[in-house]
């Protein structure tokens, strides 16, 4: 029975996390907060001294995330990003709206089940 409750709790936690989907539903309850989000990288560019790259979940919501050079990192790799979460920033001389800025991005494993929640 406790074992049942212990899925059930961490289920319910990881429910709760904040989602690509929270970010571009309602950014402004985000912005200068810090976030933990996981995705997939779609996308890189490379720029000096930073990299912007484009991250999507299991349903192809996307977010773009700015995050000091190097990542280690590729593109089609799961990666778990923490930091604020701006309303826009200067990235290459251009601005960009609605992007976390990382402090750090670490390699994770792609979610089991992706498709739940």
């Amino acid at each position: 029975m406790q074992r049942v409750f212990v899925i059930a709790l961490a289920l319910l936690v990881a429910a709760c996390a904040t989602t690509i989907p929270d970010l571009n539903t309602r950014p402004t309850k985000y912005y200068q907060e810090t976030v933990r989000v996981t995705g997939r990288i779609t996308r890189m560019q490379d720029l000096p001294g930073e990299v912007l790259f484009e991250l999507a979940d299991a349903r192809e919501h996307r977010l773009l995330v700015r995050a000091p050079s190097p990542v280690e990192a590729q593109p089609d790799e799961w990666v778990k990003v923490r930091g604020i979460f701006v309303p826009e920033t200067r990235v290459g001389g251009r601005i960009v709206y609605d992007t976390v800025l990382a402090d750090s991005v670490r390699r994770v494993r792609a979610p089991w089940l992706r498709n739940l929640f």
